[in-house]
């Protein structure tokens, strides 16, 4: 399917077009130890696949996360594994990958899950500081699709779902660094879906809105108190500067508790389940489809007369 989220991609992302479940595909997801991660590990694994459900630091930070993992899968009998995978680090992502694919002899699925976030000031956001959301946000996933890409590659089969953000296609105040990293990945997916149309990988984005994950709290609200230790003399002067609007910002540190993060681990799974050439380029998080829906439709139209003008309106649909 060549559109972004239309009436028919919606309905098929969100259950009510259903196919029976594949037989089971080698999945690693990154991000584990908590939110989507974790819940969409849990949901593919009782689906019948084999998980591999990574996470950095399983032995020191993560190792309660991770073995609590191990916990679920063991007592349910889950085809579970918690893998050690730093998003940030060229080596681990190269060995974690490896281990996967000699354990599992292929990668079907990836979903690059892993991500940080946190409110401030955009003045006040030194380059490290844009840097370090980047290298997880952005650079974390393409790390991963390039460590997978050539085993999907030759196989001529493979899906990479990423988890973007409706932030990765509106835009509020204070999220200049998680704004920037989710746009520049919504780009780089739709980019790399394009340029992998014709060699058997699928490749698509599920668009969360606010969700009670500990993406904010605790990580939020941890990052957003070591931001603010770390501003130097000049950047407290600055962030002081803005008064009110500064403080204004931790409006988004509290979580929305009404949001249903198991939807988007639904959303995955479905998406899996769909058969190659089927799947829409984006699912948006029915909470926040009102503004994404509309948006999104209109974007794939244009997208698609600028491939024609360029002569690349072959790479808008996947083949079968």
């Amino acid at each position: 399917m060549d559109e972004n989220l239309n009436p028919q991609s919606a309905a098929v992302a969100h259950g009510a077009v259903t196919w029976p479940e594949p037989p089971p595909r080698a999945v690693l997801i990154t991000g584990c130890s908590s939110g989507f991660g974790r819940l969409t590990a849990l949901t593919l694994a009782r689906a019948g696949h084999q998980v591999y459900a990574s996470m950095r630091d399983t032995r020191t930070a993560n190792a309660d996360e991770a073995e609590e993992l191990r916990a679920i899968a063991a007592q349910e009998n889950l085809t579970l594994e918690v893998v050690d995978i730093d998003v940030r680090d060229e080596r681990s992502v190269k060995e974690g990958t490896r281990l996967v694919h000699d354990r599992a002899g292929r990668i079907d699925v990836l979903v690059n899950n892993a991500g940080i976030y946190f409110p401030a000031i955009l003045e006040t956001l030194t380059i490290a500081d844009l840097q370090a959301v980047l290298d997880t946000n952005l650079f974390g996933s393409l790390r991963m699709n390039r460590a997978v890409l050539p085993f999907m590659r030759a196989r001529r089969d493979g899906l990479i779902v990423q988890i973007t953000s409706a932030l990765g296609r509106l835009v509020m105040p204070f999220v200049g660094a998680y704004g920037a990293s989710k746009w520049a990945l919504e780009a780089t997916t739709e980019i790399l879906r394009y340029e992998v149309s014709k060699l058997g990988v699928d490749v698509v984005m599920v668009e969360p809105g606010a969700h009670p994950t500990d993406i904010i709290e605790p990580n939020g609200v941890a990052y957003y108190q070591e931001y603010l230790r770390g501003l130097d003399a000049d950047d407290a002067l600055r962030r002081a500067e803005y008064g009110d609007l500064a403080r204004r910002a931790e409006v988004l540190l509290v979580e929305n508790p009404e949001g249903a993060p198991q939807t988007i681990a639904d959303a995955v799974a479905t998406l899996v389940r769909t058969p190659r050439g089927l799947r829409p380029v984006r699912v948006a998080d029915p909470s926040v489809g009102t503004f994404l829906g509309p948006l999104n439709a209109l974007s794939g139209g244009l997208q698609r007369q600028v491939m024609k003008q360029f002569g690349f309106e072959d790479m808008l649909s996947v083949e079968p």
